[in-house]
This record gives C-alpha cells, sequence and structure tokens, in this order.
C-alpha cells in the first residue's frame, strides 16, 4: 500500500531508500525511451530541475528532490524555493521574489498628482480631437476640465497651469473655426456651446491667459498657479487657520468666491454650512448694492438647501431666510430706481459685470423675490402641520402668521412697482394672481373683523397710498372690498385653477361672514361645480368646505330646507374628514401613495388645525334640520296622511330612533347623537320645552360665535311650530276638535300663528279638518284613520314580509 494512502505513515530511511531504488529504475527506463526519441530536453523537464538541485544542495536535505506524490506536481510547483503555506514564512523568500516585489509595489499618488493627470488626459484628448473635427469630444473634456478645476480650487489647490494651456489650446480652436463652415447640427451645437463655456471661463482666468500668451515656454517652467504663498488671498469655503479661527473672505475674492459657492451647489460633499458662512461674509463686505442683491438672491436659496431633508423647517433657519427676504426688500426699494429683481428679465452669463441698463436706466437682474416668500409660507404651513395643534409651539409659531402676511403684503408692493412700468395697469393681475392667491390664503377662512386687524397691522409699516391696486383704508366695507378686488385681478390670470381657486375663496368668504344668499348666487352662476370632478383634489376639498360653510350659513338664518339640502351629500359622505382635507398626515400619505398622480403632496390634501371646520358640529347641524324635516314627516305618515316619503341616510335622525328602538339598554343621553335622540323623542311626545333642553346642551353651538343667542331664538320658534305639526298629526286621530286657544298656550305660540300653521296643514297634507267661523276651534271630520292597534299591525306585517322575502332569496341562493 503506497504511503500516500496511509493514515498513520511515518518516515523510515529503510524505507525510503527501498522506494527509492524502485522510483529511479523506472525513471531511467523513462529518460531511455525520452532520449531516444528527442535529444533535447525541456527546460521545465522534471529532472534536470531535481539533478540540478540535488546538485546544489546539501544530501540530507530531503525535500529539494521530489518523491512520491510530488512526482505529479507541475513544473510551476516543483521550482526552487519554499512551497505551499512555507513561502510566508519569513527567511523563505528569495532573492528574485524580492526584488519582484520591490518593482511591484504599489505608488500611492496624491489627490493634488491626480487632478494633474487626468487634467493632462484631457488636453492630450482635446488635441487629437482636433485632428478630426470632432467637436462633441471636445465639448466633453472641456466640460470635463473646468469641474476637475472646481475641484482643484474647492480642496485649496488653486488653479493648475495645465488648465490655463488648455483653455488656449480650446481658443485657439474656436478662433480657426467658424460655426458656419460645420455642416453636421451636432458638431455646430457642440461647437457653440464650447464657444460659450470658453468665453465665460477665459474671462475669469484672463491675467492667467495673458501671461500664457506672452512667453508659453517660460510660463510652462514656472511654478504651478495653484501655489500660494499667502492664505488669505484664496477664497476658501469655511476655511480655519492654525488656531481654529474662521478666515474671512477679501473683497478682492468677492466674485471668485461667489463663484466657487455657485458652481458647488448642490453637489456631493458640499458643506452646506461653509457656504453659508461664506455667503454671509460676502453680504459684510459687499460694496455696492448689485453685489448684495447678486449675493442675497444666492444665498436664501442655500438656506432652504440646507432644511430640505428635514420634515420642516426650524424656526431659527426660518427666522433668518425672513430676515435675508426682508433685507433683500430693503435693498430693492432704496434702489427702485437703479435695479429690478424681475422673472422677465434677460440671463447675465457673467455674475462679475452689472446688466446694461435699459431705456430708463434699470438694470434689470433675472431672480424672483416672490418665489422666495411662497417657499417661505409653505414652510410655515409644514410647520403647522407636522406639530401637534394641542401643545403650545403650534400656538408660538401661528402668531407668525402676522409675519409672512406683512412680508406677502411688502413683496406686492414691490412688484407692483416692478412691472408698472413695464405692463398696463389692466394686465397687473395677469402677473401678480400668485401674490393675491397668497393674500386669499391667509384672510378667506376669517371673520371680516379679524381681517381688519391683520390689515392694519400689515399696512402700519407701509404708506396707505404705496398701492395703485388695492389702496388701504380703515372702512369697514374695506374687507369685502379687498376679498372683492383681489378675486377680480386673479380672475385676469390665463390660470384657470387659479381662477377657480378665487372663486371659491370668495363664496367661503361670504359663506362665513352670513351672507348666504350671495353666495349661494355666485355659486350657482359659476361653473366649479360642473367639473369639480376633474379638478386637483386640493380644489375638491376647497370645494367641500365651500359647500359645508354655505350650509353652516344657511342654518344660522334658520333656513332648515336649505341647509339640509346642501348638507346632504357632503355630511353623510363616509370619509367626512378626508374629503374636507382634516385627516392625519399619515392617512394622508397613503392616500397620496396609492393616487396615481406622483406629484400630489401630502401638504395638497391637508390643512392646519386653525383651518379645520369642526366635525361634531357639522353633525350637530345636520341631525338638527333632519329632526325638524323628518318628525313631523314620520308622524303624519303613521297618522294614515298620504306623504311624499323622504330618502334618508345614515346620519339622518330616523335611522337613529330605529337604532334606538332596537337597544336593549336605553340610559340618560351622553352622546351629541344620544341628545339628538332625546331631542327629538320629546318632539314626538309634543314636548318642545324638554326638545330644546336636550338640543341647548350640545356644547358645539358654541362655535356659532356671538349671534348664538339669536340663532338658537330662530330655532326654538321652529321647534315650537314643528312640535305642533307632530302633536296634530299624532294625536288627531283621538279628537274631534282641538281649541286654537288651549294650543297657542301649550307651545307658546301667538293665535294668529298657530291658525296660519293649521290652515298651511290642511292644504299642504289634505288633512280632513277646518276651522270654524271666529277660527278658535279645529274640527276634524272622521274619516279612515288607522288606530294605534292597526298601526302596530301594519308594521308587524311589513316585517314580515320582508323576513320571508330575504328567507326566500336565501333559499335560492342556495
Amino acid at each position: 500500500m503506497s504511503r500516500f494512502f496511509s493514515r498513520g505513515y511515518h518516515y523510515d530511511s529503510a524505507t525510503s531508500s527501498e522506494e527509492e531504488e524502485f522510483m529511479s529504475s523506472s525513471e531511467d527506463d523513462l529518460v531511455a525511451s525520452s532520449s531516444s526519441n528527442d535529444e533535447v530536453e525541456s527546460e521545465d523537464s522534471f529532472f534536470n530541475d531535481s539533478e540540478s538541485d540535488f546538485g546544489e544542495t546539501d544530501d540530507d536535505d530531503s525535500d529539494s528532490k521530489p518523491y512520491g506524490p510530488d512526482w505529479f506536481k507541475k513544473p510551476q510547483f516543483r521550482k526552487g524555493g519554499a512551497t505551499g503555506a512555507s513561502r510566508f514564512l519569513k527567511g523563505n523568500d528569495s532573492g528574485s521574489d524580492n526584488s519582484d516585489g520591490e518593482e511591484s509595489k504599489k505608488v500611492v499618488r496624491s489627490a493634488k498628482d491626480k487632478l494633474l493627470d487626468e487634467m493632462t488626459a484631457s488636453y492630450s484628448k482635446i488635441d487629437a480631437a482636433d485632428l478630426t473635427q470632432d467637436w462633441v469630444t471636445i465639448l466633453a473634456e472641456f466640460e470635463n476640465i473646468n469641474r476637475l478645476v472646481v475641484k482643484a480650487q474647492q480642496q485649496n489647490f488653486g488653479t493648475p497651469n495645465v488648465f490655463v494651456r488648455v483653455l488656449a489650446q480650446v481658443e485657439d480652436l474656436v478662433n480657426a473655426n467658424a460655426q458656419a463652415n460645420i455642416k453636421h447640427k451636432v458638431a455646430a451645437k457642440a461647437f457653440n456651446t464650447v464657444r460659450q463655456r470658453l468665453r465665460k471661463a477665459a474671462r475669469e482666468n484672463e491675467e492667467l491667459l495673458a501671461k500664457f500668451r506672452e512667453d508659453p515656454a517660460s510660463f510652462e517652467k514656472e511654478a504651478n498657479a495653484d501655489v500660494q504663498t499667502n492664505d488669505m488671498d484664496v477664497p476658501v469655503l469655511g476655511r480655519r487657520n492654525a488656531d481654529g479661527e474662521h478666515v474671512k473672505v477679501a473683497h478682492s475674492d468677492f466674485y471668485s468666491a461667489l463663484r466657487m459657492v455657485i458652481e458647488s451647489r448642490g453637489k456631493k460633499g458640499t458643506d452646506i454650512q461653509a457656504q453659508i458662512r461664506t455667503m454671509e461674509e460676502l453680504v459684510d463686505i459687499a460694496q455696492t448694492p448689485y453685489e448684495s442683491i447678486i449675493v442675497y438672491l444666492n444665498l436664501i436659496p442655500i438656506r432652504f438647501d440646507a432644511t430640505s431633508n428635514l420634515t420642516y423647517q426650524p424656526l431659527d433657519q426660518w427666522k433668518a431666510i425672513h430676515a435675508n427676504v426682508s433685507d433683500l426688500l430693503t435693498t430693492l426699494e432704496a434702489n427702485i430706481d437703479s435695479y429690478h429683481v424681475t422673472e422677465i428679465a434677460p440671463r447675465n452669463e457673467f455674475i462679475e459685470e452689472e446688466p446694461q441698463p435699459n431705456e430708463n436706466g434699470i438694470r434689470e437682474i433675472l431672480g424672483s423675490v416672490f418665489s422666495f416668500v411662497e417657499r417661505l409660507d409653505d414652510e410655515f404651513n409644514k410647520f403647522l402641520l407636522h406639530t401637534d395643534p394641542h401643545w403650545s409651539d403650534y400656538f408660538e409659531r401661528l402668531k407668525y402668521e402676522q409675519v409672512i402676511y406683512n412680508l406677502i403684503v411688502r413683496a406686492q408692493l414691490y412688484l407692483e412697482k416692478v412691472l408698472l412700468e413695464r405692463v398696463q395697469p389692466d394686465h397687473v393681475g395677469k402677473y401678480m394672481a400668485r401674490v393675491f392667491i397668497r393674500r386669499l390664503n391667509h384672510i378667506y377662512y376669517k371673520k371680516a373683523k379679524h381681517v381688519a386687524i391683520i390689515e392694519s397691522n400689515a399696512w402700519k409699516s407701509l404708506p396707505n397710498d404705496c398701492s395703485k391696486i388695492i389702496k388701504y383704508s380703515s372702512d369697514p366695507e374695506y374687507t369685502s372690498n379687498l376679498i372683492d378686488r383681489l378675486c377680480t385681478h386673479v380672475a385676469a390670470s390665463p390660470d384657470h385653477l387659479l381662477k377657480k381657486r378665487a372663486i371659491l375663496y370668495h363664496i367661503y368668504y361670504f359663506a362665513l361672514n352670513n351672507e348666504f344668499t350671495k353666495a349661494k348666487e355666485m355659486l350657482v352662476q359659476s361653473s366649479v361645480r360642473n367639473s369639480i370632478n376633474s379638478l386637483d383634489p386640493s380644489i375638491q376639498i376647497l370645494f367641500n368646505r365651500v359647500i359645508v360653510q354655505l350650509g353652516i350659513a344657511a342654518f344660522k338664518l334658520c333656513l332648515v330646507e336649505d341647509c339640509h339640502e346642501i348638507l346632504n351629500e357632503v355630511s353623510t359622505a363616509p370619509h367626512l374628514r378626508d374629503i374636507l382635507g382634516q385627516q392625519s398626515l399619515l392617512r394622508a400619505s397613503s392616500n397620496v401613495g396609492n393616487n396615481n398622480n406622483t406629484l400630489l403632496s401630502t401638504d395638497q390634501v391637508c390643512l392646519p388645525f386653525h383651518q379645520h371646520i369642526n366635525l361634531d358640529f357639522i353633525d350637530s347641524v345636520y341631525m338638527t334640520c333632519s329632526l325638524l324635516i323628518e318628525i313631523p314627516h314620520m308622524a303624519a305618515y303613521y297618522s294614515g296622511v298620504k306623504v311624499r316619503r323622504l330618502p334618508f341616510s345614515q346620519k339622518s335622525i330616523r335611522r337613529a330612533l330605529e337604532y334606538y328602538e332596537k337597544s336593549n339598554f336605553r340610559g340618560p343621553p351622553e352622546t351629541m347623537r344620544d341628545h339628538m335622540v332625546h331631542a327629538a323623542k320629546a318632539m314626538q311626545k309634543g314636548n318642545w320645552a324638554q326638545c330644546i333642553q336636550y338640543l341647548k346642551s350640545l356644547s358645539t353651538w358654541s362655535l356659532l360665535g356671538e349671534n348664538a343667542d339669536e340663532v338658537f331664538m330662530k330655532l326654538s320658534e321652529r321647534i315650537q311650530i314643528e312640535s305642533l305639526k307632530t302633536y296634530i298629526f299624532t294625536y288627531k286621530r283621538f279628537y274631534s276638535k282641538l281649541s286654537v286657544p288651549k294650543l297657542s298656550d301649550f307651545f307658546n305660540l301667538p293665535q294668529e300663528q298657530v291658525v296660519n300653521v293649521i290652515e298651511s296643514m290642511c292644504e299642504s297634507f289634505n288633512i280632513k279638518g277646518t276651522l270654524n267661523e271666529t277660527k278658535e276651534m279645529l274640527i276634524f271630520e272622521k274619516g279612515d284613520e288607522i288606530t294605534k292597534l292597526e298601526e302596530a299591525v301594519i308594521k308587524l306585517k311589513k316585517d314580515m314580509k320582508h323576513r320571508s322575502d330575504r328567507l326566500n332569496n336565501n333559499i335560492v341562493q342556495r
């Protein structure tokens, strides 16, 4: 058995010698056969290696000569030196291995050298692309080297000389060619882009480029342009000195530092806080109004970027942005005759140069001041949405609504001054519709007295005659005129969504301030209702709020039928909280996720808590109207009078009474629904005083405001009248005559009013009864009235029929 397969093998010299003799004999035979075929042996021959190794090494070293299973190893494994894991041990490395290791050592290059190598490679690619007029490649490499220069400046490497050489190279290429000579459309477009990029880069590095043009050879031999002896001259973002103090940017580096911030904005790994510190320093060292304006236009977006990944903006950051926007408006207002920031201004490619003045001597800067105000307003709403309304933080932050409203009015006045010089006064609303909508957002859901307060506070720091569109006055009718003027100017906008939103704001404001007739007419005349299902979800929510507020306005005027008709569809919806925009953010986010519209956000379908309409108040109003309509109707129906069957919903008083009669335990009223049921039971008995008492015990009536007593006075009178009708319908079968004076005393109504109610009942419900000549007695004519027993039999018969139909349906299905 071979020792290779032996488990307990131990080396033995005698056994080894025998095996060597056996192996040597077999080897001699093999050598003899191979020598006859080929006289020249291979360099990888096992025997040459073994013989040489045997001659060079000691006889006692048995590892140097292969034997046993080693004979089957490949030649590369039978080379000299340590094999297996022993080659990793100390002292087993051969000289050749050491030399190879020294040659294959990895050279670590600095980031600066890597950038220079990449720039040099771009230079070579541009040079090669020039031979084939490949302007697409030239554009790609030129943009790449511009990005590398920005990266080098961010890492305090300055401007390398190779970049100046590339600028000169590309400038020569552009000057040697013309766009008209380039036939290919893509190449011509790339050539034009290269020319624009080159013009910008050459202007920024004009001195270095001129120096290179004077003597390219000496420029290349000199030290790179990135070697700076004075660190104070380098505009570095957030740089600190040896003591850890922040190094300020000198005014000579104002535009270079500003451009560095602009180009590095939004890139990966950029320190936004360092950018903000640098921009704040630039604000301090700005010497001209143009420098201050251009810095503010870039500082404010960077502040927004710093909190873009947060759920809402912290209060200190919000205050800082508000202060920057206010300072920007102050600078623009102080230089209104020299500088204008508008969205319709031409783009300025070089921030170092001020725009050319127009025919009026005004320099126009591209930008949008009101977009900053809009974003600030959105962040204000986000905080309110993500804060528990029962915490003190919510009320503390809500105090800043006046602050943001003042800023909106101030931005409106600035835009008026800027736009009125370029557009006609009749078309101002077309450009300022966003501003007017923002003002309406903050005032449409407030009472007229509250709007007067917020307006007076906003105009305290502004002159009254500074607005040419809407002039402030302390007149009581100013608030209603304000809403009319704002909505009228928004109607001039080409945006249909803004138009519909303004109409709904107008209707809501009138309904909230008890102008039901005017609000209803506006809603009927508008075409919003016809296309509401295809509009934006936020407008659908606003429409539902308008409908609810319109119903509440009808209730305040004791127009019970109108209120019931308006609220019947909205208040009985299964998800009333959702369709009014009052759901939680968690539920709103899930609804938005299920919606196919990916652009929809939770801010569009949710409203802050102070704009909510109390759901219990809506239910109280609807069920009270249902009580006043359905209880007399039910009494007439059960008394045998032929009446039109009214549709009822889950929240109607009829459904609540059916559930109450089926319940086993009937305790005292606790919830709002229980109070409504007990009030209905009292009205069925004709006990109007107890019915009013149950309704008054509801705490939701405090939301009626100052005119709650007036509303309840009208409501009490209506309850007395409906209780009178219910009493007559219920008990007319038991009486042949009813005394009108006694009915007047019992229901605390004037006798003339009781007579009018009886006459209307006889006419509307065809009651077989007449008043005598003195109108003091109601005489009933006995006809086909059913008794209580017959009424119970009819009910049981209907129930049995219903149950048998259900049973038959189940049998058929089986």
